[in-house]
């Protein structure tokens, strides 16, 4: 059984200060300050960005990093494969994986080219409520790289070489999801989770299904449609100046035009108790668990202080089932954050009764257990190493930014969040547990022989909402 530690995260943290050593900051975190980035830190970060407007009203936001050669731009859409009606979700991770094959002016062995020759980083990604496109590069080969990318977002070529060939590699990706238990079992957990219907539901047959009935006529429609000033967003993070930046990026999109688009609003996933297990027969020696919930949103007062809950919940599962029980070398949780958020505990053991009894000890001492501020502050050194080792490019301090501006509207949200997390202490973590660490929904592979549903079914019973 493999390892995993999961600390993933919808809105990433920002980096500290440009150039700074992570050595340095990586020191000064155990020494437990009262307050993880200065004032003066904080304020440094928001005098380096500018927003500004494009003549059709894209939102452009610069990050001055004085001195770097190296120039990271990302673009959003809003809109995912949650504002996509049933039977053409897939055309979101479908489009925007065929876009950088090649565009008007590009063909692919073109773009091969550029991007090899010029070691451009080009990628574009379908999401679930907000899909981008980005390059990396140095400010050197900008007249190259903006040019390029345009025509990618703007002009893409669809050829159908090209579509059918990312759409075998979808294919072939969704069908080998049974054979991924660790991922499958999201998938189980997510028939209960999500019903039929619901805008954030898309297992792997369903997609498949769509797939096969989609044809580039669809993308291409679905393109035009994506293409829309007033759901767009562009985020550049360099050294370069800041007129000729907004000129030339004038001159790449302001053309596009604007239309008025609704996003389909996020729904809860309603809770019921006869629809809150689900098990697959599988004979395999391992058993796969998951159990899902609703936790705080990306812009709940409570985000910050909910990741540090997870951050905690997955250290004491891993303490309790790993080390002091040796039931699971691969036990975990996390929190995922978008207009609604998701909470997740799992893990793969061959004692699925013990460990998920040993799950459920675990749930009861963050709910009952008064962790010092101590132990809080311990905890908070980890989760703030951890959010700057993922914040150390250009692309990826673009990425947090363009994160802040789609769910708040500003930079500001991102460079303030270390506020937050001073804020955060023992008290609220169990208050947060208390409040998230209900109404689970239970999947479950294993063979039907081996397993009792009143194993799964105590650990719902046992955390119903009060």
């Amino acid at each position: 059984m493999k390892v995993m530690k999961v600390t993933k995260y919808a809105l990433p943290f920002f980096i500290l200060t440009s150039g700074l050593a992570v050595t340095t900051w990586a020191a000064s975190l155990h020494a437990a300050p009262k307050s993880i980035v200065s004032d003066e830190s904080i304020a440094k970060q928001k005098a380096l960005t500018k927003s500004h407007k494009l003549s059709n009203g894209i939102q452009v936001t610069t990050r001055s990093i004085p001195g770097s050669d190296i120039l990271a731009l990302a673009i959003s859409f809003e809109g995912g494969q949650r504002d996509i009606p049933t039977g053409r979700k897939s055309l979101n991770r479908w489009a925007f994986g065929a876009m950088p094959m090649a565009a008007a002016g590009y063909p692919r062995a073109k773009v091969h080219e550029l991007t090899e020759k010029y070691s451009l980083a080009m990628t574009c990604g379908g999401g679930i409520e907000y899909s981008n496109c980005s390059i990396s590069t140095v400010s050197e080969y900008w007249s190259i790289a903006l040019p390029l990318l345009t025509a990618i977002v703007t002009k893409p070529e669809f050829a159908e070489a090209d579509i059918n060939l990312v759409k075998d590699r979808m294919k072939a990706q969704l069908r080998n999801t049974t054979q991924e238990p660790e991922q499958y079992v999201n998938e189980v957990v997510n028939r209960i989770y999500y019903p039929a219907g619901h805008p954030y539901r898309l297992n792997h047959d369903e997609s498949l299904a769509e797939l096969e009935k989609l044809s580039r006529t669809d993308l291409v429609d679905f393109h035009k449609n994506t293409l829309n000033a007033s759901r767009m967003r562009i985020v550049v993070v360099s050294s370069m100046p800041e007129k000729k930046l907004l000129a030339d990026l004038e001159k790449a999109f302001g053309k596009i035009k604007s239309s008025k688009a609704e996003p389909i609003p996020a729904l809860d996933a309603a809770f019921s108790i006869d629809q809150s297990y689900a098990f697959e027969d599988r004979d395999i020696p391992t058993a796969y668990i998951r159990a899902k919930f609703d936790a705080p949103s990306v812009t709940s007062k409570d985000a910050v202080a909910s990741r540090l809950m997870f951050e905690i919940l997955s250290e004491e599962l891993g303490d309790e089932i790993r080390t002091k029980r040796s039931l699971s070398y691969s036990v975990y949780s996390f929190g995922l954050q978008y207009s609604k958020g998701i909470g997740a505990i799992g893990a793969s053991t061959s004692k699925p009764e013990e460990t998920l009894s040993a799950m459920n000890d675990v749930i009861k001492k963050m709910k009952t257990h008064s962790f010092s501020e101590d132990d809080i502050n311990q905890h908070k050194n980890g989760f703030s190493t951890a959010y700057y080792l993922t914040q150390e490019t250009h692309a990826s301090l673009a990425e947090a930014l363009l994160g802040s501006l789609n769910y708040y509207g500003n930079t500001d949200y991102l460079y303030e969040l270390p506020r937050a997390l001073d804020k955060v202490n023992a008290a609220e973590i169990k208050r947060l547990a208390n409040q998230i660490l209900v109404n689970m929904r239970v999947g479950v592979i294993f063979p039907r022989s081996k397993f009792k549903d009143e194993w799964a079914k105590n650990l719902i019973s046992q955390n119903l909402a009060k």
